[in-house]
């Protein structure tokens, strides 16, 4: 009876045990599901709604927080204009609204004007006689465009033959008129085509062979091939401007860092379908900005390491004539290169914090916490904007003063709310992410050169992600390397106001001219003005 007794609660246990691993393996997929389920309403929204980071202000109503009321209506009362809901327009005045033209903007100045005058027909104005007089004429505009004209440039050199033997020098035989200088010798393309080709691939996203199409349109023969070798050709065409442009990004007090893949055909030692990169470093002083693209096989924490310290060794214990603080995202990668002699700080984007809550607001739970978070981010944005236009001085001050007690609660309600919700949800992997870069996340607060996030890296990487979209591919590292100097150039002359097509045509006119050292700094987008451009 006792055996039968320990065999049923042996029995029992082991069901128990079951049981419990059971419930464990349901408790995980039912995670597991929510999990899945959230990812694909991210998808959706991606998909198919707005891409607006901004807090959804029909929310308030959900959040958790008694002090969130209070926060917003600050916050209303602090945003600009722009920002605030249209007022409800009367219903007598809805009809007039809508009724209500819309204003043509005038067309550019600067562009050229051709008169057309229109008069009455011959017959009619003698009919109306005497009687009537010109006043004047009713004026209209509209933009018109003429198809770009290619031209041939025919270049004659002269040419001298001795008129007999005993002329001093009649061995040289017939002196010719030097070559003039270009960018390419010998090719087949002007300065300024070459200009069109690179700006329309680099600029405005067309490949070659879009460009070849183009061209035959116009009756021009202009292979993709050749356009493809004058970009590899100007790689060392260019290389005379690279050390001292180069040497441009450590002027300033803040580095922004930031990569993007990139897929090299003919690599050595590696599949044409394995991944490259293009790294981007916006630096330079605030009035004379530097974007440098750099290509690199591998995505590994060595390489800003050996692009900004390229002679370290020969450096031994001495410290680079320069200090930075460096802004990336949350890549441990970068943790080697802040850590360099040099690097006073490294601080991480908010930008990137934002959009993981962002995420998170537009999945199927806990909306209501993630648009608090991202309403108390948003108060920072607001606090940034309002203090772009002051020193660094006083933007440290103000943010001591205004943003460190948001930062403030933001910490408290990150701690509050990691024990409390899923790690692998959205909004444990926002919450995670920016607890773990949480110094980085409040660097900015000690330095007022410092901004809050990494967009204007975002933004100089963005054009080359576009242009991917179209050209896919580089056929090659010398390929890479050639459009990571195009770029550097046409972002770098875009950052300082100067239209790249203008910029790249003035370039290549004047660099195989330029045989100093100051002449070629001269040249450089920073160092030039769009007046300088004309002419």
């Amino acid at each position: 009876m006792k055996s039968a007794v320990k065999s049923l609660q042996n029995n029992e246990n082991i069901i128990a045990k079951e049981v419990t691993e059971l419930h464990k393996i349901i408790a995980h997929k039912d995670q597991k599901i929510e999990q899945l389920l959230d990812y694909i309403q991210l998808l959706r929204q991606k998909q198919f709604g707005r891409s607006t980071e901004r807090s959804n202000k029909n929310q308030t109503n959900l959040f958790d927080e008694a002090e969130l009321d209070a926060l917003l209506a600050e916050l209303e009362a602090l945003s600009d204009t722009k920002d605030e809901p249209q007022t409800e327009v009367p219903a007598s005045n809805k009809t007039a609204s809508a009724k209500k033209k819309p204003v043509r903007r005038p067309l550019p100045e600067n562009l050229k004007r051709i008169e057309k005058i229109i008069d009455l027909p011959e017959d009619e104005k003698q009919a109306m006689g005497d009687d009537w007089v010109l006043i004047g004429y009713e004026e209209s505009e509209q933009l018109a465009v003429i198809p770009r004209q290619h031209y041939v440039i025919k270049t004659k050199r002269a040419k001298y033959a001795p008129v007999n033997e005993d002329v001093p020098d009649a061995e040289q035989g017939i002196r010719v008129a030097p070559r003039p200088e270009q960018i390419i010798p010998k090719s087949i393309g002007h300065s300024s085509v070459i200009a069109d080709v690179v700006t329309a691939k680099f600029v405005d996203g067309l490949p070659f062979y879009r460009q070849e199409k183009i061209y035959e349109r116009d009756g021009i023969s202009l292979s993709r091939q050749t356009m493809s070798g004058w970009v590899v050709q100007l790689e060392d065409k260019l290389a005379p401007l690279i050390p001292t442009m180069k040497q441009s990004l450590y002027d300033g007090k803040v580095l922004h860092i930031d990569e993007t893949r990139l897929q090299v055909l003919n690599e050595p030692g590696k599949e044409n379908t394995q991944q490259s990169y293009m790294w981007v470093y916006r630096g330079g002083l605030p009035d004379k900005p530097v974007i440098w693209y750099q290509y690199a096989d591998n995505r590994r924490s060595q390489v800003p390491v050996d692009f900004l310290y390229p002679d370290l060794e020969s450096m031994g214990n001495m410290a680079p004539p320069w200090s930075l603080t460096i802004i990336t995202d949350g890549y441990s990668g970068y943790n080697a290169l802040s850590k360099m002699p040099g690097v006073i700080g490294h601080a991480a984007c908010w930008a990137h914090a934002r959009r993981k809550f962002v995420e998170a607001s537009k999945g199927r739970k806990n909306t209501a916490a993630t648009h608090q978070i991202v309403a108390l981010i948003g108060k920072l944005y607001l606090i940034e904007r309002n203090i772009k236009d002051k020193t660094p001085d006083e933007r440290k001050t103000i943010r001591l003063k205004q943003a460190k007690p948001i930062l403030d609660k933001i910490k408290d309600w990150l701690d509050g709310k990691v024990d409390k919700v899923l790690p692998k949800s959205l909004l444990g992997k926002a919450i995670h992410y920016a607890l773990g870069l949480w110094p980085q996340l409040i660097t900015y607060l000690e330095d007022g050169h410092v901004p809050i996030d990494n967009n204007p890296a975002e933004n100089a990487i963005r054009p080359f992600v576009i242009g991917r979209k179209a050209w896919l591919f580089s056929g090659s590292p010398r390929g890479a390397r050639a459009s990571a100097i195009l770029y550097s150039l046409i972002e770098t002359a875009k950052a300082n106001d100067l239209e790249p097509k203008a910029y790249l045509n003035y370039l290549f006119e004047r660099l195989p001219l330029a045989k100093t050292e100051r002449a070629i700094i001269k040249l450089l987008p920073q160092n030039l003005q769009t007046s300088d451009l004309v002419g």
